[in-house]
């Protein structure tokens, strides 16, 4: 989020850091890949206390987290008006492959069936969280990300 803006940042509490990450359909992983930082943008989704990432189940994001304390940042800023929040997830990654487990989080519906490669999921427990917000967003005030048009990405 930009520091550019007209009003201060106010630390957000845990809850309204859970609510707001619920709200987040894209957001951008950082971990760590070959001793170096690294930083993806995913597809993610919240169910029962943990983040979920659809990735192909060979797919060398799943090799890089796998057993890993990584970050999932999510935001949404709207530039026109100066509001928006941050908030960033920190906890340990499950990688997630057996297509039974695959098959149970497929069923819950969090993602469209995409027909790539068979897919898998990293699965980030919400143990540290952290967020700030700036201005007066309406989804801070509890109406829907759909109805605020928020950008988010």
């Amino acid at each position: 989020m930009p520091f550019d803006h007209d009003g201060p940042l106010v630390q957000l509490d845990d809850a309204e850091c859970r609510r707001l990450l619920a709200t987040a359909r894209l957001g951008r992983l950082g971990f760590t890949d070959g001793a170096l930082p690294a930083i993806v943008p995913v597809a993610v989704a919240v169910h029962d206390g943990s983040a979920f990432i659809p990735t192909p189940r060979d797919g060398s994001l799943m090799s890089a987290v796998r057993g890993a304390v990584v970050a999932l940042q999510v935001d949404s800023y709207r530039d026109a008006i100066g509001t928006g929040w941050t908030v960033t997830a920190v906890g340990p990654a499950r990688v997630l492959r057996h297509p039974d487990t695959v098959a149970e989080i497929d069923a819950l519906g969090l993602f469209a069936p995409d027909g790539a490669d068979p897919r898998g999921y990293v699965a980030l427990q919400l143990a540290l969280l952290r967020g700030w917000r700036t201005g007066s967003d309406p989804v801070l005030h509890g109406t829907s990300a759909a109805a605020a048009q928020t950008t988010q990405g």
